[in-house]
């Protein structure tokens, strides 16, 4: 049975067209079989690359608990970072990088 505690995992990317495919589905793998509702939330911070479509590809694939915000420039990290956490409905909220780095 499934908790009802829920995570927030947000993930502030800017110009990470290639990364967010393989970041989405490790968060996928990593969290699918949670014990708790959870959901994800990428802040597109003005990317001027294709980091937008794919993050629109990646809802697409992965279901309504992938978001996409989306902020109309770029704002840098502590922004995008806020505006993830504004737009959350966990009760935990995790962040990380969107190159995979960290």
């Amino acid at each position: 049975m499934r908790n009802s505690a829920r995570l927030s995992v947000v993930v502030p990317v800017f110009n990470e067209q290639d990364s967010i495919a393989a970041l989405v589905e490790r968060i996928h793998q990593a969290l699918s079989s949670a014990a708790l509702r959870w959901e994800l939330i990428l802040v597109n911070d003005g990317s001027f690359d294709a980091t937008h479509a794919r993050a629109v590809e990646a809802c697409a694939q992965y279901g309504s608990h992938v978001r996409v915000v989306d902020l109309y420039r770029n704002f840098g990290q502590t922004a995008a970072l806020q505006a993830g956490i504004d737009h959350a409905r966990g009760d935990l909220i995790a962040t990380m990088d969107g190159d995979l780095q960290n």
